[in-house]
């Protein structure tokens, strides 16, 4: 059994899957979380076919007792979790700031923010058991700069940078990094669901395209690479950073 243990939420999305692979790879054990639990299956079937150890578990991030039970589950298959790639999260919906309706709105809360919060408040502590530990949160480039119509994503994810800053001054001293990855966009499902909700949604992809400096979406394997070196090499003098991954978008 590999030392090294990674806890991944929204593990059978695009980059949740890509980092999954990518840490596999590397010799990592693997705790994939997601609430697909078909998709999550056939990951889990998919790197243990491969010759990787992963544990599988249907987790919802905004039931508490959910959370408590994936990291006990765990704990109790590979004694520890030495790093934790909080990354579950949805698109939201899209609309303008006086037409959104409340269940929408508070819905992308309770997923993107109060999901992020329950899965540090109970992973948090056992990554700080061991003498080093790695936490990535997924934010999002909206988090640093919003984009109309799509004001409940942008409000929880700029929750998101704020408490992976509050975890790194608290963790610090322990030996966990704190990091906060945003990313751009990139290919997949969760960007064709916000481009769904546009007017013209073709236009919508051609603005954000053109709007970094590759001229294209990101690939998700792009920044699994990026997201393996925060889980795994970056120092302790990193932490608290707010790292963007966009194609230097303007």
């Amino acid at each position: 059994m590999s030392e090294r243990v990674t806890l991944i939420t929204g593990a059978a999305g695009d980059l949740g899957s890509a980092v999954a692979r990518r840490l596999s790879a590397n010799g990592d054990s693997l705790i994939l979380a997601d609430l697909d639990a078909g998709a999550l299956e056939k990951l889990e079937h998919e790197l243990g076919a491969a010759g990787g150890a992963a544990l599988a578990v249907q987790t919802d991030v905004t039931d508490e007792e959910s959370v408590a039970g994936l990291v006990a589950r765990g704990l109790e298959r590979f004694g520890r979790i030495t790093a934790l790639f909080n990354n579950a999260g949805i698109s939201g919906g899209t609309f303008p700031i006086a037409d959104h309706p409340l269940e929408s709105f508070r819905q992308t809360i309770e997923v993107n923010l109060i999901g992020m919060f329950l899965v540090l408040k109970h992973a948090l502590p056992v990554v700080a058991a061991n003498e080093d530990g790695w936490v990535v949160n997924t934010a999002s480039e909206a988090g640093l700069k919003a984009n109309e119509r799509r004001g409940a994503y942008a409000a929880s994810k700029a929750g998101v940078i704020q408490l992976s800053r509050a975890c790194a001054l608290e963790y610090g001293s322990r030996g966990v990094r704190v990091n906060t990855l945003c990313p751009g966009p990139l290919e997949g499902k969760l960007m064709r669901v916000s481009e769904s909700g546009m007017d013209d949604p073709e236009a919508f992809r051609r603005r954000l395209a053109d709007a970094s400096a590759v001229g294209r979406y990101g690939e998700p394997d792009e920044v699994a690479g990026f997201v393996a070196y925060l889980l795994t090499d970056a120092p302790r003098y990193v932490t608290g950073a707010v790292m963007s991954a966009d194609g230097c978008r303007r």
